[in-house]
C-alpha cells in the first residue's frame, strides 16, 4: 500500500548506504552521553537512545523518523504529565495512508533540498569518478581485507585480481563478476573497487633487433 521497495547495498561496501552510518554515529553519541562512566551498561540504554533518535526532529526529512514510518508521533514521558489529548484519535485507513504518502512526498522535497545544499558546499562530487561497466568488459577488482579470508591477509600479498569478466550490471555502483574458483567472497563489487582491464603491452623480443656482437664501441 506504501510502495516501499527494497534497496541493496554490494557485499563489503559500508559507504554505499551512508545514512545507516550517519545513524549509527548518532546514536553512538547518544550511548555516551547516557552511559557516562558507566560504559559496560550500554545495551540497557540502547532502547532509550533509540527512541530518543527516532522522536527527534530529522534536520534534512523535516520530521521525526517516526513520523516518516508509522505517520503519527507517539507519546514521550513528558506527555503522561497533561492531559489526553484527544485529537490524536486514529482515523481510518485510507485517511491514515494518505497523511503518511503525503509525509513522504514532503520528506521527498526536503532531502531534494537538503541535498542541493550539501553539494553546493562540498567538494566530493567533483571528485567522483563515473565509469560504467557493461556485461562482457574484462575488468580488475581489487580485494579489500574484509574479503580475505581468516589469517590470510598480507600486506605484501596481491590484491588486484583479474583479468575478470563482467556478467551483469545490478546497478550504475554494483557489477556481478565472473571469479576464479579460488576466490571464496562475493562476486558483487563496488565499482570503486573497479577498473578497465588492458592488455599488458608485449615484451619487446631482445633478437628483433640484434646488437653488434663487438659491442657499440667494436670496429669492422
Amino acid at each position: 500500500m506504501l510502495g516501499t521497495s527494497l534497496d541493496m547495498s554490494s557485499a563489503y561496501h559500508p559507504q554505499t548506504d551512508g545514512q545507516t552510518e550517519v545513524t549509527n554515529r548518532s546514536l553512538g553519541n547518544l550511548l555516551r552521553c547516557l552511559v557516562g562512566d558507566s560504559i559496560k551498561t550500554w545495551d540497557s540504554k540502547l532502547p532509550q537512545a533509540e527512541f530518543a533518535y527516532n522522536h527527534s526532529l530529522n534536520r534534512s526529512l523535516g520530521y521525526s523518523p517516526f513520523q516518516v514510518v508509522y505517520g503519527l508521533l507517539p507519546r514521550g514521558p513528558l506527555d503522561l504529565s497533561t492531559l489526553p489529548d484527544r485529537t490524536r484519535i486514529h482515523g481510518v485507513a485510507d485517511d491514515f495512508i494518505d497523511n503518511i504518502h503525503n509525509v513522504h512526498t514532503q520528506v521527498v522535497t526536503n532531502l531534494e533540498s537538503s541535498s542541493s545544499k550539501y553539494k553546493a558546499i562540498a567538494t566530493a562530487d567533483s571528485q567522483h569518478r563515473r565509469v560504467i561497466f557493461k556485461p562482457g568488459n574484462h575488468v580488475w577488482a581489487f580485494l579489500t581485507k574484509d574479503r580475505m579470508p581468516a589469517h590470510s591477509y598480507n600486506k605484501l600479498k596481491a590484491k588486484k585480481i583479474g583479468h575478470l569478466t563482467v556478467l551483469e550490471q545490478i546497478n550504475d555502483n554494483a557489477y556481478r563478476l565472473q571469479l576464479p574458483a579460488n576466490i571464496n567472497t562475493s562476486d558483487v563489487f563496488n565499482v570503486r573497487y573497479l577498473s578497465c582491464y588492458a592488455p599488458p603491452d608485449p615484451v619487446p623480443d631482445s633478437w628483433s633487433n640484434p646488437s653488434n656482437p663487438g659491442g657499440p664501441d667494436a670496429t669492422t
